[in-house]
């Protein structure tokens, strides 16, 4: 509960803080509910902050129960490339108060600081507007924000017939009334101002949404309102809920006239880790990503934390396990019976040098999926006994592959030709190609400096 801002208390706060220590998965309703639901028997505002990488799911379930709670402000913060922008501009909305997002190379301290002087001092709180009489209709957002500095608030509606007034901005500011006369003009037809109907139709579907986020979380969304968007979003041209765009491919490709499957390997955002996301290496699991100082870890349910920010791929640490959380260590195979201290605390063992068929399956491995890199390896030994997965992508000899390109010029495929590589798919937009070639070239192919990623292409049939 609210405690005065003593010294004693703060320190009590800051000492709380360093102590929590999150792990395994997300369950964001039980702080939603903590947070606000303090708030419905309290007369002053009370302020929420709401921090998150982004990796937050049940997006309507979330912001109906934030409808539930009027008396709070949510600020959210989205900190990382990849956030939930949508899930956080919209609590942000609904809670009247401000979203900022800090990605990875941002400076968090000013973030802070732009949060501390809004929340000190909004500018005018309880807005209302006097239409006077004015012919004025669907005004959104119908519950209107406070106004904080650095950010206006705007109101989208629309007039019925033509008219001009004076209209009164009505607000509180340090506990007295302020009122604001403003004169306006709503003139005929005005061309120059055309695209504010898209944005007043997107405002309206917002606010139709917020009526029933539950039904449209769980499929099953009040008709009038699934009708009323649908129609907003063909006649406006909206992207929304229930309405789409459909691109329509002009170039069809199919083998003997039986569509196939292409399993497309998708990145991850910048500063993500792989093992963050997917655990361990799994042979089902997308390319792998660089681990390294680049990689700072931010993931939904472990994560490498600071040692991705300190050590090498090839250092090794000695790891304490947490629970379900799961902390992965770096060699972890060679340490796994060392489990004494925490990865942030461990010290850095000095590496062994690495052996050249070692050097070559790491290069290997970060170019090629796990099923390429086994055939590959099984191939330089000399054993003729196919591996379990061959079968999947590999006939009479020739392996289908999935070929990611760091350019597609003309040299690179002549490159290709070079090794008797088959296109069978080019998808000219992107720097992907799908085509067969001989498994014993799959070794010279990997080291080509314009190939980026090999993955196996599996048989529909």
């Amino acid at each position: 509960k609210p405690v005065p801002a003593t010294k004693e208390n703060l320190s009590k706060a800051q000492k709380f803080l360093e102590s929590r220590e999150g792990g395994g998965g997300t369950e964001m309703m039980k702080a939603i509910r903590a947070a606000l639901e303090p708030s419905d028997a309290q007369d002053h505002v009370r302020i929420v902050c709401f921090m998150t990488d982004g990796y937050v799911g049940n997006d309507m379930e979330i912001l109906g129960e934030i409808q539930k709670h009027p008396n709070a402000r949510i600020f959210s913060f989205g900190i990382g490339s990849s956030v939930n922008r949508y899930l956080l501009d919209k609590m942000a909305e609904e809670g009247r108060g401000e979203v900022e997002y800090v990605s990875l190379t941002d400076d968090g301290s000013a973030a802070a600081k732009r949060f501390h002087e809004r929340i000190r001092n909004p500018l005018l709180t309880d807005i209302s507007i006097d239409w006077n009489g004015l012919a004025v209709a669907d005004v959104y957002p119908k519950r209107i924000t406070d106004l904080f500095g650095a950010k206006p608030v705007i109101l989208t509606g629309r007039y019925t017939r033509e008219g001009k007034g004076t209209i009164k901005l009505i607000g509180h500011q340090a506990g007295r009334q302020v009122v604001r006369e403003i004169p306006v003009d709503f003139s005929g037809d005005q061309p120059q101002n055309a695209v504010l109907s898209t944005l007043w139709a997107r405002q309206r579907v917002d606010d139709l949404m917020a009526q029933d986020y539950a039904g449209i979380q769980n499929g099953t969304a009040k008709p009038e309102v699934k009708e009323t968007i649908t129609q907003l979003g063909l006649e406006y041209r909206l992207l929304t809920q229930f309405t789409s765009f459909v691109a329509v491919e002009e170039m069809v490709v199919t083998d003997g006239g039986i569509p196939r499957r292409i399993d497309v390997p998708v990145e991850l955002p910048d500063g993500v880790s792989r093992e963050g996301i997917f655990g361990d290496k799994e042979e089902n699991s997308p390319a792998p990503t660089t681990i390294g100082p680049a990689a700072t870890g931010y993931g939904g349910g472990g994560t490498l934390g600071r040692v991705n920010n300190t050590r090498s791929r090839n250092q090794p640490v000695k790891v304490k396990q947490r629970g379900d959380r799961g902390t992965t260590s770096i060699d972890a195979k060679k340490v796994a019976s060392e489990k004494t201290i925490d990865v942030d605390e461990a010290e850095p063992v000095k590496p062994r040098a690495l052996t050249p068929a070692e050097k070559q399956h790491q290069e290997l491995e970060a170019k090629a999926h796990v099923w390429l890199v086994a055939l590959i390896e099984r191939l330089q030994a000399k054993s003729t006994t196919p591996g379990a997965n061959e079968v999947k992508f590999v006939r009479d000899g020739k392996a289908e592959i999935q070929l990611w390109l760091t350019n597609k010029t003309p040299e690179a495929l002549a490159q290709l030709q070079k090794l008797g590589f088959e296109i069978v798919l080019d998808p000219k937009t992107s720097r992907m190609l799908i085509g067969r070639i001989a498994i014993d070239k799959l070794a010279a192919l990997s080291k080509l400096e314009i190939v980026s990623y090999l993955g196996p292409q599996r048989f529909t049939n």
